[in-house]
This record gives structure tokens, sequence and C-alpha cells, in this order.
């Protein structure tokens, strides 16, 4: 979320406003700080609007200022709280917090700067709510703020720079959204590389600067990978290249995002390599990344939610690509293969039940690819292992369908491969047969 260009002062002279404006950063701070701490942020913003209501304080284009700077960080305090009615009052805040800033009767470019700041966030709270009207809604609000933006001397102030290039980066995204991501709009490209035109030559080796850049590079990539047009692949895996490349670069890297994105943007280098056409070089590459990705994310798997969707994306690409690679090796390799292989399936499996009991949302489709993986590697490898492997994660009550499906599918090929093969085994063909016939039942 952007703030007003003009922080309050610090200093505390008898200036009546003096204490509105302790009030403001104090508050500010707060919100900053822990976004998970809004209700105590938003009480700070109350406090500073009662101060400005005082009988005492004479109305004054230092009072707009700062009952607009009170509104809009109380609206994005409002909007930490990711709910509905949070969200719906923080946009109702936005619209007064607007009203408050142009009705400065000297506007500088300060006071343009927070207008667009406005404009921004009341996009950034719409583009939250997934429905085809407020997303156009968000898109129209970052437009003007882009036009307020464009009106400033931004080539010659970095903090209106970067600010144009964040707009323009949120314009890409919500784009993003409303496009097929098999058919990426121009539009959307277009708003990605408007952004990297305006940051320019700033120093991306200092964090703000960097970490936008990555962002901005990053969620090309993000909008681009799962195209149907080979170019636009090629573009995807060079701006995670890119990405990779600036967050190594940055000086400062305290800022815990800063990991998280260089995770995520491996894990996602990972996922375009395994889906192209398999060679020795697709492999390591896809290997290579998933082993970075997945360095970073497991230490904070169980403690964050994104972490955990990096893993699980990485394990997924690794485990694809070890089966692409398994069949060419020697049967002591093959077996150093499945074993890594089942590890890191069996163990994503486990997280996605973790996370899920806690209430997580959006981990499924991770856990169906994990367990058609799975299902693939124990056909091939240790069909006598495969009925266990599916009764520990189909849920015998209410099984995942798709999961069953495969299970089902895959249990058939394993019992068709058992009787081809020499040994015959007829206890593991028994065991396969059961593990089938109670599949049958469940779809039933």
């Amino acid at each position: 979320m952007d703030t007003p260009e003009k922080a309050p002062s610090d200093e505390t002279p008898e200036n009546p406003l003096a204490a509105v404006q302790q009030a403001i950063a104090q508050a500010d701070a707060i919100a900053q700080k822990d976004r998970n701490a809004y209700a105590e942020a938003i009480k700070g913003f109350d406090h500073a609007l009662e101060l400005l209501a005082a009988p005492e304080i004479e109305e004054s284009d230092a009072t707009r200022h700062l009952s607009g700077w009170a509104e809009m960080g109380k609206a994005n305090a409002l909007s930490n709280s990711d709910t509905s009615e949070g969200i719906e009052k923080a946009i109702a805040g936005y619209q007064i917090a607007l009203k408050h800033f142009e009705s400065i009767e000297e506007k500088g470019d300060s006071h343009n700067a927070d207008i667009a700041a406005v404009w921004g966030n009341i996009g950034h709270t719409q583009s939250r709510v997934p429905a085809k009207e407020t997303l156009e809604q968000a898109t129209n609000c970052f437009r003007q703020s882009a036009v307020i933006l464009q009106e400033l001397p931004w080539k010659e102030i970095p903090r209106y720079r970067h600010q144009l290039a964040a707009t323009y980066l949120n314009l890409g995204n919500v784009y993003a959204r409303q496009s097929n991501p098999q058919k990426p709009e121009q539009r959307t490209i277009d708003a990605y590389e408007k952004a990297l035109e305006v940051i320019g030559d700033l120093p991306a080796e200092e964090a703000p600067i960097g970490a936008l850049v990555a962002s901005i590079r990053a969620s090309l990539g993000r909008a681009l990978m799962w195209s149907t047009d080979v170019a636009n692949l090629k573009l995807a895996i060079s701006s995670f290249d890119e990405t990779i490349k600036v967050l190594a670069g940055i000086k400062d890297k305290k800022d815990p995002r800063l990991v998280i994105e260089m995770g995520s943007a491996h894990a996602n280098r990972a996922n375009l390599f395994s889906r192209a056409q398999p060679t020795n070089e697709t492999i390591q590459e896809t290997i290579k990344s998933s082993e970075y990705a997945l360095k970073i994310a497991e230490p904070n798997e169980k403690s964050h939610l994104v972490a955990a969707e990096i893993s699980l994306s990485a394990r997924r690409s690794f485990c694809h690509a070890f089966g692409m690679l398994i069949g060419n090796q020697p049967a002591e390799s093959q077996a150093e293969i499945h074993d890594k292989a089942s590890d890191l399936l069996e163990d994503g499996l486990k997280l996605v039940k973790f996370w899920e009991k806690k209430g997580a949302q959006g981990l499924r489709q991770a856990a169906q690819h994990l367990f058609h993986l799975g299902c693939a590697f124990y056909c091939t490898q240790q069909p006598h292992f495969l009925p266990e492997f599916i009764k520990e994660n189909i849920d015998a009550d209410t099984p995942d369908p798709i999961m069953r499906q495969s299970a089902e599918k895959t249990v058939a090929e394993a019992i068709d491969r058992v009787q081809k093969s020499e040994a015959k085994d007829s206890e593991v063909a028994g065991a396969l047969q059961t593990t089938l016939n109670i599949l049958k039942a469940q779809a039933s």
C-alpha cells in the first residue's frame, strides 16, 4: 500500500498539529511493522482524527492534508484485515481521504502524488475481490493513478518514479487476472515493460528498487508461464532468470520477502523447464532450480503458507525431472532416484494435510499432482508398495475424485505389469486387485 508523500514531522514544537502528526506517525509505524496489528493501528488513526476534530484546530491546507493521511492510513489498516467488511470500509475510507487531499487549495506535487497513491490503493484493494466488475474498477483506478503521476516530474524524483513503476506493475497484475493464462494479452506484457522502462537505470542493488524490479520481472514471468506460445514461454524463463539475477545483486537482503521471491522464481523456473521438451539440459535445469527453491522454502514450509506453496511446486518439478531421468539409469541409480522421489512426494503430501487441517485453501491441486507422480513411481519401481501408498493418501470415506481416478488407472496398469513380468508375483497381484476393487467401490 502507498502512503502519502510528505511524512509528518517528529518534532514537537508548540504547533497544535504536532500531536496529530505524532499520532499518525505512531499508527503508521504499527501498520508497517505488522499487518496483523491492524486493529491497534486503526485506533491510532482514529485518535489522530479525534485530535483534528478539536475546536481549537482551524481548518487549513495542513489539516486537510493530515486528515487525508489519517483516513488513508486507517483505510490501509482496514484493508489488512483481509475481511469483506474491512475491504468495504477501506474503500469508503479511501474515498474520504481523496476528498481531503483534493480540497487542498494550494496543491504541490507531493499532494498530487498523495492523490495518485489513494487511487492506487483503491485499485489494489478492489483487485483482491475476484469478480469481473471489481477487477475492471481496479483497472480504472490504476490508470487514473498513472495519469496523475505522469504529470509529475517523475524522471527527476526517484520516489515518483518508483510510485509510477509500481502502478504499472499493479496494472499488469490486474490485466493478467482478467485474461486467459494460456493466452496472455499484449496489454499485460506492455504494462510490465512500461514499469521496467519507468524504473529505468535506478540502482537495482538498493533494496527498495531491486525488490520492485524483481517483482516486475517475476510478475511478467508468472503471467506468461502457462502460455501456449513458445516465444512467451522463453520470455517467461528469461524473466525468472532476471528476477534471480536482480535479487542476488541486492546489497541488503534483510527483508524476508526477498528470500521468498527468490524461492518462488526458482520454483517457477523449474516448473517451466519441467514442462519443456525433455532433454538433458531441461532435466538438469529443472533439478537445479527445484533444489534451490526447496532449500529456501523447506525451513519455513510449516510456518508460512507461501513457503509451503513454493516447496510443493519445487517437489512436483523435482519428481517430474526424476521421472524423465530414471528410465535411462542403471538399476542401482534407479533405486536411489526412486527413494529420493518417494521421500519428496510423501513429505509433500504430508505437508498438504498439515496445512489443510489448519484451514488452508488452494493446495488440493498440488496434492493431486504429487499423488499422481507417486502412483507412477510405485507402479514402475515398487508395485508391492503401491497399495500402501494409496491407502495412506486417499481418504476412505471421502476420497478425492481426481486422486481416486488416478489411483484406479495406475493400479490396473500395475496389475498388468506384474502379470506380464517373469516373476508374476501372485501375492503382489492379489494385493493390487484388492486395492482396485476398493477404488471401484468408492466410485459407486
